[in-house]
């Protein structure tokens, strides 16, 4: 192999040893290391945790809804400091520590009404109104200053149908 072989080295690479320069003290993977907390676990233990803050103890502090899930994921931390490095790439986490938090508990329950008010709240659909000749003549006017035939075309069907939506729209509001 040549010298020049050696020596060469992908782009993500050379650019996560630029970051490893200049970042002496890892603060890069604070984010990072929160960030992927949910993805690592899965959706069971996600739904009973949030990634808080990464020290620089390499400590990566997890939010948790109950005292019995901190004690169940104590238990596991040795496994889950293991798949977070592997995820990571770099052995950064050294330590897990849980804290039981009502803000767990609060922005789930905030998710699940959001979820709800989806599933639950969808807008009546809007039956577009048609329009009159004024208002026809009044669209095709506007759009006469396109000089482009093709645009023009094209803008005046999307103006007629937008108004021909918000006349149906009119005729909705209670």
């Amino acid at each position: 192999m040549s010298p020049r072989a050696k020596r060469s080295q992908s782009i993500g690479e050379a650019a996560e040893a630029a970051l490893r320069r200049i970042d002496k003290t890892g603060k890069r993977h604070n984010a990072r290391v929160v960030g992927v907390w949910s993805g690592v676990v899965g959706p069971d233990i996600a739904r009973h945790t949030k990634g808080f803050a990464f020290h620089e103890n390499s400590e990566l502090v997890v939010f948790v809804d109950s005292a019995v899930w901190a004690n169940e994921l104590s238990l596991m931390a040795n496994d889950l400091t293991e798949r977070i490095n592997t995820h990571i790439g770099e052995d950064v986490v050294r330590s897990l520590r849980f804290t039981v938090s009502r803000a767990v508990a609060v922005e789930r329950a905030w998710e699940a009404t959001i979820a709800h008010a989806d599933e639950t709240y969808e807008p009546e659909p809007i039956e577009p109104e048609a329009l009159s000749e004024v208002e026809v003549a009044q669209a095709q006017h506007v759009a006469a200053a396109i000089e482009d035939s093709e645009l023009r075309e094209i803008a005046l069907r999307v103006m007629m149908k937008d108004l021909a939506l918000k006349k149906g729209t009119r005729g909705k509001k209670v």
